[in-house]
């Protein structure tokens, strides 16, 4: 099972500021001057020794195989009879110790219950957008059609064909024993799927991903972004405080995007993600509602990506999330600052964090955002000092 990129690779996918234009792909979130780039150069026979370029095949070469995945696989039958019902245990939910059948569950926040293991979908999503990902980003760069076949045949089992794809729907998802059977929390299973939508752009002219897959698969995401706007569940994550609301926003604005809907995603940018960073971060650069978790660090880091996110797509349409400031002063960038020294001396961390912090790759697109973004030297010391330089050397080749 893919669990992440390497470093290489993400820097074959770091975030982008214009949309595509005439001859260069249509992505939202990857920067799509450099993959054009990259593809000429491989193209013209100038990276094809290249050790990320190497990488990457290896990668990709290893899915060739790969057995497409679908919500049908899962043993279980959600509330609605329909396995083609999305369907997800609470992580954070054990067996109640007072009582004979263990119901209702109870919390225990940042202790992952190896249960929701037991029902496949949240880990076959998961491996299914990693693998169409780099399969497309494979398949773009070297214009081989054996990497573009493949995303195809992954992208149709999931969502396209009658026998096998999901329902648009998260109704059943991070369900809970003897509480619920699906909450609108569950929205967070699909977070990443803002690089799943990019992976879709890269296919855009391969001659296997048709011009009617593109129109069924736009219909499933505007079917699913209708639920996500108008369910019980959609409507309780869109009023979420913390990390769950800003990624929300996350989905909802690339999904727009990926239906052509481009003041859709203005207006919300302006009218939404503004008031997250006023809601969510103080003057100090703290986020309160992360910090009240067992894993701070962790869930402080993963909102703050959200924000960058959502400050990429405000570049698409002219809504500056960037230097956005709360009447407080709360502004992503403050957060950034409030939370690197702690990235490089995590025993300093002056919250609780019950698990392992070490996660220099996911701190990396976001620094080398805020290089681009505020001040290049302050940002580039930060990656030396937090990747070191060996690491240095191999990410930002690509860059």
């Amino acid at each position: 099972m893919i669990t992440k990129f390497s470093s290489i690779i993400i820097a074959l996918i770091i975030f982008s500021f214009s949309f595509s234009q005439s001859g260069l792909p249509r992505v939202f979130s990857a920067e799509a001057n450099k993959l054009f780039s990259l593809r000429e150069d491989y193209l013209n026979g100038k990276l094809k020794n290249h050790p990320a370029i190497k990488y990457l095949h290896h990668q990709a070469d290893k899915l060739l195989d790969m057995t497409p995945l679908s919500v049908i696989d899962k043993k279980q039958i959600p509330p609605s009879g329909d396995k083609h019902d999305y369907m997800s245990m609470g992580k954070y939910w054990w067996p109640n110790p007072d009582t004979k059948d263990g119901l209702p569950y109870i919390r225990k926040d940042g202790e992952v219950n190896p249960e929701v293991n037991e029902i496949s979908d949240a880990t076959n999503i998961k491996q299914l957008s990693k693998s169409v990902e780099i399969l497309s980003i494979a398949y773009y760069i070297t214009n081989d059609t054996k990497y573009s076949s493949k995303a195809a045949q992954l992208l149709r089992v999931w969502f396209l064909d009658q026998e096998t794809r999901m329902n648009p729907n998260l109704n059943f998802a991070q369900f809970i024993p003897g509480i619920s059977e699906g909450r609108g929390v569950g929205i967070i299973d699909l977070h990443n799927f803002y690089q799943l939508i990019d992976a879709i752009g890269l296919l855009e002219n391969s001659t296997v991903w048709t011009k009617e897959d593109d129109i069924k698969i736009k219909k499933w995401f505007d079917a699913y972004l209708i639920w996500l706007k108008t369910s019980k569940n959609g409507l309780k994550e869109a009023a979420a405080k913390n990390n769950h609301g800003t990624w929300y926003d996350v989905q909802i604005i690339s999904y727009l995007f990926f239906l052509d809907r481009k003041e859709e995603a203005k207006e919300h940018l302006q009218n939404v993600s503004k008031r997250r960073i006023a809601s969510q971060i103080n003057a100090d650069g703290k986020q309160p509602e992360e910090l009240a978790r067992t894993n701070g660090m962790s869930y402080t880091l993963f909102n703050l990506k959200a924000h960058f996110q959502l400050a990429v797509f405000g570049d698409l349409v002219g809504v500056d999330l960037w230097n956005y400031k709360t009447e407080n002063s709360g502004s992503i960038r403050q957060a950034l600052d409030y939370f690197l020294p702690y990235v490089l001396a995590p025993e300093t961390w002056e919250y609780q964090q019950i698990s392992e912090f070490n996660k220099p790759n996911d701190i990396y697109p976001i620094l080398v955002l805020a290089k681009k973004k505020y001040d290049e030297n302050l940002y580039s010391d930060w990656i030396k000092k937090i990747i070191g330089d060996k690491e240095k050397i191999n990410i930002e080749s690509f860059l």
